[in-house]
């Protein structure tokens, strides 16, 4: 039976209590997101104290959202980000956003992230030079070195691989985000008006969100120190900040807070999106040997001689385009995007009323039965060009859309088939004897293994 109220018709949903439906979200947001749309369809609502909940799975009502009306919504509780991420890209809005991602965006044409590709491919081989044959690795945390100092490397021009340090770094990323799925839930926040869960509640998690954010401060302030001190004409994203008209003030040089904001949303989708999905790459491929082995002989066939590849071969390499595209489909490292509706407004037969959150889920759509045969397989091969031009826009997309679409797409994309094709150019990637889970938990808004994933590297005999 339809909910309905004065004015208008509403979409079908559960009738739910905000304690159960939090439960089911902390549980396993996944399964109940998936149970939700088996049941009421693509276009769901729900009634969570005073808060009307819309959650959506339908590609034209999601693209609609993000690239025509975009400006009719908000970013949910933005602001409870900011004393982490600062009002850096992630979190900026209105002309603010438009203004900055264009002094940002020269960084991330396509000829600029070419040229990183020797830079990322060196930072590969660093770390995967480090593992001995026949030895177990702990992927997340191999895969987070590497994302890292590619990332430092290529876009702040610091040549920084000093693992202890990277060890830190990452777990003051990791005692933050944990800080926020705990203590400061997301989720209820957007949710609740005036949440009384914050970090006052818990007086460790404070300390320890508060100690992980100095350091991490720390870090960033003496890079930004050490670039304006040594080599300030050396191109890369600080110097470039520093030279940068500032839109609100027009000085030269954006303000230190701005310019260490920026630097903090890089580090961080470099610590949790890409790492993450190389992670799943390679529990996949080790999970999946008839794959890894097409992929090596793409590799054999492409990399004559044994050599390193390079950006002029990222055309050629279409079989590890096609895995990284999978494992961004079937695991992606954001699994939901939320928006706050800034007026009443009209999605197809339903009018959503201002202040209304809107739920939108890449996990959903991209292990969706109505778009992808067998979605809970791991299927490279699906990804013809045939099929992409029959798939909706919005029934893919890892990396958000429209004018707040991830400006580091391409960059992600370039670094994880550069990484596939560095890596098992030299190694095969087995299963150790307790295998892989592939469970996925929630992180805040991020999708990361459950369990830890343990595999054995051991070197080719080509």
């Amino acid at each position: 039976m339809l909910l309905t109220n004065n004015r208008q018709q509403l979409p079908p949903g559960p009738q739910i209590s905000f304690s159960e439906f939090m439960d089911k979200v902390n549980d396993n947001p996944f399964n109940f997101l998936m149970d939700l749309i088996q049941k009421y369809g693509d276009t769901i609502y729900i009634k969570l104290q005073q808060k009307d909940v819309y959650i959506l799975s339908n590609p034209d009502y999601i693209e609609q959202i993000f690239t025509r009306d975009f400006k009719l919504f908000s970013k949910t509780r933005a602001a409870e980000l900011r004393p982490f991420l600062g009002n850096g890209l992630l979190l900026n809005e209105g002309d603010s956003h438009r203004q900055h991602r264009k002094i940002i965006q020269p960084l991330f044409l396509p000829k600029s992230i070419k040229s990183y590709s020797n830079i990322m491919v060196d930072n590969i081989k660093h770390i995967s030079d480090n593992w001995q044959d026949n030895t177990t690795i702990d992927v997340l945390q191999e895969m987070t070195m590497l994302a890292m100092g590619v990332m430092t490397e290529s876009l702040f021009g610091i040549n920084f691989r000093d693992r202890d340090t990277f060890s830190k770094v990452s777990d003051s990323f990791t005692n933050i985000l944990e800080s926020f799925t705990q203590v400061h839930e997301p989720i209820e926040n957007i949710l609740v008006e005036n949440s009384t869960n914050t970090y006052e509640d818990n007086k460790k998690q404070k300390n320890k969100f508060q100690d992980s954010l100095d350091y991490l401060n720390q870090k960033i302030y003496t890079i930004m120190d050490h670039i304006k001190k040594t080599n300030p004409e050396k191109p890369n994203l600080i110097s470039h900040l520093m030279k940068a008209k500032d839109p609100e003030s027009g000085e030269v040089g954006l303000p230190e807070k701005q310019i260490r904001d920026e630097i903090m949303i890089f580090l961080f989708a470099a610590h949790d999106t890409t790492s993450t999905a190389l992670t799943w790459s390679l529990a996949y491929l080790a999970t999946n040997p008839e794959i890894q082995d097409k992929l090596q002989k793409e590799l054999d066939s492409v990399l004559e001689g044994g050599r390193l590849p390079t950006g002029d071969d990222l055309p050629k390499l279409e079989y590890a385009e096609k895995i990284f595209k999978e494992t961004l489909r079937i695991r992606p490292s954001v699994w939901a995007l939320s928006r706050l509706t800034n007026e009443e407004y009209t999605m197809g037969e339903y009018v959503i009323p201002s202040n209304s959150v809107i739920f939108m889920s890449q996990y959903a759509m991209h292990n969706s039965p109505k778009y992808y045969v067998d979605p809970d397989k791991f299927i490279p091969e699906r990804w013809t060009k045939e099929f992409l031009f029959k798939l909706p826009r919005f029934a893919y997309f890892p990396f958000g859309g429209g004018i707040r679409s991830c400006i580091g797409e391409t960059f992600a994309v370039q670094e994880g088939i550069l990484a596939l094709a560095t890596i098992f150019q030299r190694w095969n990637i087995l299963l150790t004897e307790k295998g892989i889970s592939f469970e996925p938990k929630r992180v805040g808004g991020f999708t990361k293994p459950k369990y830890p994933i343990k595999v054995i590297v051991k070197t080719r005999n080509n």
